[in-house]
């Protein structure tokens, strides 16, 4: 065996993205997308189309070969071809394909100029139940008239105004004609086809702001000129619908998100009357996907579950929940989660400590789920190892049981080393078991001789909807002093040397840096804060989430003048002149979630009251960096900063 290779961060680059896993009717064969985790010189990550065979020591087999996106492989109700989305006509600008089944050419079925979208977990395409149709999203593209403007630079921003609309549109396969488009006025964020094929259940709002998702509804809309029935409406943003084969009920996961796409929650159905039942009622589990089993009775769910992740069935009459699966794993919500054959063979990515992301199938064998791994799309995987990851548990704020990673160096001293807290974003998302040499800067900091610790406070999910949403209102409160007693753990475990500590984190985990460094100025040694919030009032004036943090800080108002109100009393900026901690902050130019002048902010004042600071801004970069070149550099600095400042 070759010795192991220390870990560089064109290494934490060179593992491939692979996602998407999609089962064939008939079970023979799983059809998935690999690609590029970062842009270098197009629009979208570069990534194909591949396929396995669904048998032991099966060799994958690359099916397209442009140099741009191939993505969203659907394969059609009789298997015999597979739907796609790709821009390898126009950098970009993604269009419907199709490909035989046994291989060939993929046929352009679509000529449109608007937007295809597929942020995150939710999926854009979905073939109609008779095979005859394929139903995809699209925003409106732009008018000739706003076209013209452009050209002549005649194009001021009427901000919120005039905004893009997202719609279902209908592609007929045969005729290649798009024979329905969802109404106007309509903003249409997920859909799925109802099983007589006449109409579909949505997540829509009114307006097509970003802001509008938090106040979205489930609707079925039909595919003639009827009335949009509104079946669901609540505080809680919805996600995921499914409706069951036999038309009675629609399925959908629900809670209060602090992103669309990262919707793990409660699983609820609605009946065709309108009766809506929440079916997680006493489950410590947040399920992120759901599927129907054919005879209508039984929900399958991948979950979030006490820091892990599992597969469940829940009982649709009773709300009963077995659990079907539970391990040290991270299935990747992306695209979908998993997808069934015909027999319930269940097809999904996952990865691990030891495995980085690849394609399984599983098979039912009584109440347990039987694996198969299938493809091995990283030959240098075994090349490194970055240290040993272990779960800790501890006492958070008003004694309730937190749970959390740590990776543990090989070199790590014996009373503890240097120790960097990294906070997960949302805030309600979760750290999970990853294949942690390709996870981000983690493994890097542990290459460098870093002890990580990846809490799950509360407000993250895997614990239920009480836990999840028990840090409305108090982002900064308690969800802090659990972060903080599992520090405290770690340095009493010896884990951690309580001289030599950093923290970190992006979004949610960005704010919470800048959080530390204002409440616990003489705790830590260093700090980088990646795309965090500094100040909640000019957040919620430039964000296009403004309506989330209202909600999220429990329908909180941001003009209040009160100082001792939740705007003022919970942004570090407030408390910035205790702050003593040397600060590197880092953030996408183009961040509509979190505005780059958050960190501006933040700098200035560090700057002014003489603490050593650093911002790096990158043009063109949303919320999460896209281009290779960037995300190196954020690697590089974030290390050497950490490096500088807890290994003197």
């Amino acid at each position: 065996m070759p010795p192991l290779r220390k870990l560089t961060p064109e290494d934490a680059l060179s593992f491939k993205s692979v996602s998407d896993a999609q089962i064939s009717p008939d079970g023979s064969q799983v059809a998935f997308v690999v690609g590029d985790s970062f842009t270098v010189d197009t629009r979208l990550s570069r990534s194909n189309i591949w396929i396995i065979d669904n048998e032991v020591g099966a060799t994958a087999r690359q099916l397209t070969f442009e140099p741009r996106s191939d993505t969203a492989p659907r394969w059609s109700p009789d298997g015999q071809s597979l739907a796609f989305l790709s821009d390898r006509d126009k950098d970009g600008q993604r269009q419907v394909y199709l490909l035989p089944a046994h291989g060939g050419e993929g046929e352009r079925l679509t000529g449109i100029e608007g937007k295809v979208p597929s942020p995150r977990s939710l999926s854009p395409i979905a073939w109609s139940p008779d095979g005859r149709q394929i139903a995809f999203l699209m925003t409106d593209p732009e008018t000739e008239e706003e076209k013209r403007r452009k050209k002549d630079k005649d194009d001021a921003v009427e901000f919120e105004k005039h905004g893009k609309f997202t719609r279902i549109n209908v592609l007929d396969v045969e005729s290649r004609e798009i024979v329905y488009t969802s109404p106007a006025g309509l903003q249409v964020w997920e859909f799925c086809w109802a099983p007589s094929g006449k109409e579909f259940a949505v997540v829509a709002s009114d307006l097509p702001l970003e802001q509008a998702w938090y106040t979205c509804r489930l609707a079925a809309v039909p595919m003639g000129d009827g009335p949009v029935r509104t079946l669901h409406f609540s505080k809680r943003q919805v996600s995921k619908p499914a409706w069951s084969p036999d038309g009675e009920f629609v399925a959908f996961l629900t809670s209060n998100w602090s992103d669309r796409g990262l919707n793990a929650g409660s699983v609820f159905v609605v009946s065709a009357g309108g009766h809506v039942r929440n079916l997680s009622e006493g489950h410590d589990t947040s399920s992120f996907a759901l599927g129907w089993s054919d005879d209508s009775r039984k929900i399958i769910t991948f979950d979030h579950e006490q820091g892990g992740m599992g597969v469940g069935e829940i009982d649709v009459e009773t709300g009963q929940r077995t659990s079907l699966h539970h391990g040290e794993v991270a299935f990747l919500d992306s695209g979908t989660t998993f997808s069934r054959d015909r027999s319930g063979a269940i097809a999904a990515v996952s990865e691990g400590d030891g495995s980085p992301p690849d394609v399984g199938t599983f098979i039912r064998e009584g109440n347990t789920l039987k694996g198969t791994h299938l493809s091995r799309m990283h030959p240098h995987r075994d090349d490194f190892k970055v240290g040993d990851l272990r779960s800790v548990s501890w006492k958070g704020a008003d004694g309730w049981d937190m749970q959390g990673l740590v990776l543990v160096p090989d070199n790590a001293p014996p009373a503890g080393g240097a120790m960097v807290t990294i906070v997960h974003g949302g805030p309600t998302g979760m750290t999970a078991y990853r294949y942690m040499p390709a996870c981000r800067y983690y493994g890097l900091l542990a290459t460098a001789g870093f002890t990580v610790f990846l809490p799950n406070p509360r407000g993250s999910t895997g614990w239920g909807l009480e836990f999840a949403e028990s840090n409305i209102g108090d982002m900064g409160g308690k969800d802090w002093e659990d972060i903080v007693k599992g520090i405290d753990y770690c340095v009493e475990n010896r884990l951690a040397d309580p001289d030599r500590l950093g923290i970190a984190g992006g979004s949610y985990g960005g704010f919470m840096s800048a959080w530390a460094v204002t409440q616990e100025p003489d705790m830590f040694k260093a700090a980088v804060m990646i795309a965090g919030v500094s100040d909640w009032r000019s957040f919620h004036g430039r964000s296009s989430l403004c309506d989330w943090d209202a909600i999220h800080y429990g329908d909180a108002d941001p003009w209040d003048p009160d100082p001792n109100g939740v705007y003022q009393r919970f942004s570090p900026i407030t408390y910035v002149k205790k702050a003593r901690t040397p600060t590197l902050l880092l953030h996408g130019e183009e961040d509509w979630d979190v505005p780059v002048e958050q960190s501006y902010i933040f700098y200035r004042a560090l700057k002014d009251l003489g603490v050593e600071t650093e911002l790096v801004v990158y043009p063109r970069e949303p919320h999460g960096l896209k281009e290779r070149n960037h995300i190196l550099d954020s690697y590089r600095r974030t290390v050497d900063w950490f490096s500088e400042h807890l290994h003197r």
